[in-house]
């Protein structure tokens, strides 16, 4: 039975109004929900900042990932929710290490069992670097399948450079970013799992919105094995059997 594999796909950050501690007024903190990976909230030159999440109905959360995220190796932060603005009386998860490896950039936080809340706070620090920033914003529920991806996934760079070969034989490289990819197929899924997530995947996602898919949920340096991007060609759920259905993902990093 899988309990580490997960995969976020439906950001309900989106249907939050943001309220911030701080912000640049070229950077304010409503770029956390830009879709564009380049645009990215600024609290200016502090090392402590706060940002609001408030709802207009409650809604169950498990997970907070901040991409992009501007933390150092020693950055902490502590997340809070409630049904008043700024309480803590549903969840507090303490002031904690932030596990942001900045090779990556990925804060993710995930919460020990969902949390129905129509408030939540991301609390962020780090006194060994001048600014404060962050990118594209998840808040929202995980999904774990029941089984974990088959045999045969892979982790690693898909290269967007390209080479021509001039007319004199010289070789020009035209560098381009170097994002992390990964395929892989989930097999043996349920029909409830087909219906309530596989086609809620093609509905909200299909090749528009970004997917989080976390290989090891509980790895203590969850950047590293997770990764934030885009499903390119989502494949159809297919119907292995009558009772078991699979599905195959193939998805690029969001630089």
């Amino acid at each position: 039975m899988n309990t580490a594999f997960k995969i976020g796909y439906r950001n309900l950050a989106d249907t939050a109004i943001l309220a911030a501690s701080a912000q640049v007024g070229t950077k304010p903190v409503t770029l956390l929900v830009d879709p564009h990976p380049a645009r990215r909230w600024s609290a200016g030159l502090t090392t402590v900042a706060w940002v609001n999440l408030t709802w207009a109905a409650p809604v169950t959360i498990d997970c907070v990932a901040l991409m992009r995220s501007s933390h150092g190796g020693t950055g902490r932060c502590r997340v809070t929710a409630s049904h008043s603005n700024g309480g803590t009386d549903l969840y507090d998860s303490g002031d904690v290490p932030a596990l942001v490896d900045p090779r990556f950039g990925y804060l993710i936080h995930v919460l020990p069992a969902p949390v129905t809340t129509s408030t939540l706070r991301l609390y962020l620090s780090d006194p060994s670097v001048p600014e404060l920033r962050g990118g594209r914003l998840f808040v929202g529920p995980l999904w774990t399948p029941q089984h974990a991806p088959a045999l045969g996934k892979d982790f690693g760079r898909a290269p967007l450079a390209t080479q021509t070969v001039g007319r004199g034989g010289q070789t020009f490289i035209g560098r381009r970013a170097n994002p992390r990819a990964t395929s892989f197929t989930l097999a043996a899924l349920t029909p409830a799992e087909e219906r309530t997530h596989l086609r809620e995947l093609q509905r909200l996602c299909s090749i528009e919105d970004d997917i989080l898919v976390m290989f090891d949920a509980a790895d203590p340096n969850p950047g590293d094995v997770s990764l934030w991007g885009i499903a390119k060609d989502l494949q159809r759920p297919r119907q292995d059997n009558h009772q078991q259905f699979s599905a195959t993902f193939t998805i690029t990093e969001r630089l």
